[in-house]
């Protein structure tokens, strides 16, 4: 292709040969689709004297509108950004300069304008033009200031994140009045997000923002994760801190006014106050947190000012929880178990396996002191499949030795509903070498108030199995005679306060007899628990009652223990059973 200076302008022929030896032509500025401009320095207010199409494009304007003027007009009003300075001494200096600034198209559209500003010069080396480079970068821009401000800034709520919120009060904390930090939680939000979609759980969490920012002496607000906000306020000397929390709490719950719904909130907040004007906010928000999660442990929509004991509690859960994740890995859990009679015989017929957590410091330890943190924690799963698996091997250990009894096994709600305990025990069963009707699951009543289909399949799937279901502490809970009738339960469990002084109560033996009554024309074995005297025992041995268990037969007993009383053929009760046996190791709970 033949270089040929650029059409139409009247540049120095040194200016020709340098354009011609960058490959400048007509031809290669119309196909860059990077602006290209020329302003000519040797005229008055440097006009510009050439643009090729991709300017005419950026800039919105025709050439025509744009030859014979100086580039400051697409800056508009807008003349006080730093760069324009910049560009202005490098212009006296005839230097090279790169800025980034805002420009404005014809139709007043802003955009952000990279313009690269370099000097051409005759033979004498006199600059004579200077040629513009320009590209529009707002998408860049755009995209980089979104990134920068997602550093800092929640992206729902355009609340600051914490650190930035912190690092404010922190920065802005000169008042005299004292500061309080209060932290809430949008209660069920995952009902809204489910129920109307996330759009409407956003504008929710936007509008909790709002109102907190509204609030009186508000000096910040953040969003501290999902729907957990926090605020500062500022708090008057003398003023009630409690009845400041109490209004702020009314004025977030009101009902939240969205697109053709309203959503009726209830939120929980915990607050405290900072202890001198010195404590770091950082110190106090912890403080606030810490009665949050009291209040939400209280019940939904509570507020609780922060307490030192509550602070105490959550430092021995942390250390638990940790002491727990320590005793999976050392191996600390072990089981127990309790014979199960047959109350015409005293023959033992079944056992059910009890945790323990053999603790190196403080000896062996039942479940009450532990397992309402492996829940929290969600520690229960492992736990209790590795006591699915224990009591599994134990149950083939008994069966290989002659002994024609199963092994029942509780199951906490949190590991039925996280865990797949259907395939779980399909892998356990197959691995001990058990069958399936060695083994039972004991099931809490509480568990049946979830009604779900997932967990009506799930009862399903066990029984095709085999495994007998086994409902724990009957009459205590949320059963009911039709649970009975759909779900296919193999036994019950009347609860032992059912059966404390029975031989007394006829009220309670009638209850009993009742339920010993449907059992039979479900097909459903009872067992009843907590049996402490001979009495009790006779008595339900009239009312018709198959097996029993409790400290009159025996307390749980370590595995080998229980072997060496199996083995004994021993009819129970029996004095030996009724006490520790030489060398046994339990002495905590009963089933």
């Amino acid at each position: 292709m033949m270089k040929r200076p650029i059409a139409g302008l009247s540049l120095p022929p040194a200016v020709h040969q340098r354009l011609a030896g960058l490959t400048l032509n007509v031809q290669t500025l119309e196909g860059l689709s990077d602006a290209i401009a020329i302003a000519d320095l040797t005229q008055p207010d440097m006009p510009l004297i050439y643009v090729n199409s991709a300017c005419e494009r950026i800039m919105g304007y025709a050439a025509a509108e744009i030859l014979g003027r100086n580039c400051r007009f697409l800056q508009g009003a807008d003349r006080q950004q730093p760069e324009i300075a910049d560009m202005a001494r490098a212009i006296a200096a005839r230097r090279e300069v790169s800025v980034v600034l805002r420009n404005y198209r014809k139709d007043g559209t802003m955009f952000w304008n990279e313009l690269r500003l370099r000097p051409m010069r005759d033979d004498d080396g006199t600059p004579t033009h200077y040629l513009a480079t320009s590209r529009d970068v707002t998408a860049c821009r755009d995209r980089a200031d979104r990134l920068q401000r997602a550093a800092t800034h929640d992206d729902v709520t355009g609340l600051p994140i914490p650190r930035r919120f912190l690092a404010r009060l922190e920065a802005e904390r000169a008042w005299s009045d004292a500061l309080m930090l209060l932290c809430c939680d949008a209660d069920r939000l995952r009902d809204v997000n489910g129920t109307y979609g996330r759009a409407a759980g956003d504008a929710v969490l936007r509008e909790l923002g709002r109102r907190l920012q509204a609030a009186a002496g508000s000096e910040a607000a953040c969003r501290l994760a999902a729907g957990q906000f926090a605020v500062a306020l500022r708090l008057p000397c003398g003023a009630d801190a409690a009845a400041v929390a109490a209004g702020l709490h009314r004025a977030i719950a009101e009902p939240l006014a969205l697109p053709g719904i309203t959503v009726a909130m209830t939120v929980s907040l915990g607050w405290a106050v900072a202890q001198t004007h010195t404590e770091p906010a950082e110190a106090v928000l912890i403080r606030a947190e810490t009665a949050l999660y009291a209040a939400k442990a209280a019940g939904r929509g509570e507020v609780r000012a922060y307490d030192p004991a509550t602070e105490r509690q959550s430092r021995r859960r942390l250390r638990l929880t940790a002491e727990l994740r320590n005793a999976l890995t050392q191996q600390e859990f072990v089981l127990h178990y309790q014979p199960k009679v047959e109350i015409a015989t005293g023959r033992i017929v079944g056992l059910e396996a009890l945790l323990r957590w053999q603790h190196p410091v403080f000896g062996l330890q039942s479940p009450e002191r532990f397992l309402g943190v492996a829940e929290e924690s969600g520690l229960i799963v492992e736990i209790g499949a590795w006591a699915l698996a224990e009591a599994s091997r134990f149950a083939a250990m008994l069966h290989r030795h002659g002994h024609a009894v199963y092994v029942a096994v509780n199951v906490s709600p949190v590991q039925f509903q996280r865990d797949d305990i259907a395939a779980l025990m399909r892998r356990v069963l197959a691995e001990a070498g058990a069958e399936p009707g060695w083994v039972a699951l004991e099931l809490t009543e509480t568990m049946l108030a979830d009604s779900s289909p997932r967990t009506a399949a799930c009862f399903a799937e066990l029984r095709r199995l085999g495994i007998g279901l086994a409902m724990d502490d009957f009459g205590t809970g949320f059963a009911s005679l039709q649970c009975l009738r759909s779900l296919p339960f193999t036994e019950i469990k009347v609860d032992r306060s059912f059966v404390h002084g029975l031989d007394r109560d006829p009220v309670q033996a009638a209850m009993v007899g009742a339920a010993l009554g449907v059992a039979r024309a479900l097909g459903i074995v009872v067992t009843c628990e907590g049996i402490e005297t001979a009495a009790e025992r006779d008595r339900l041995a009239e009312l018709g009652c198959p097996v029993a268990q409790g400290y009159f037969f025996s307390l749980p007993l370590a595995g080998e223990d229980l072997v060496r009383l199996l083995d004994t053929h021993a009819v129970l009760p029996v004095a030996e059973a009724c006490q520790p046996l030489p060398g046994a190791r339990v002495r905590h709970g009963h089933g």
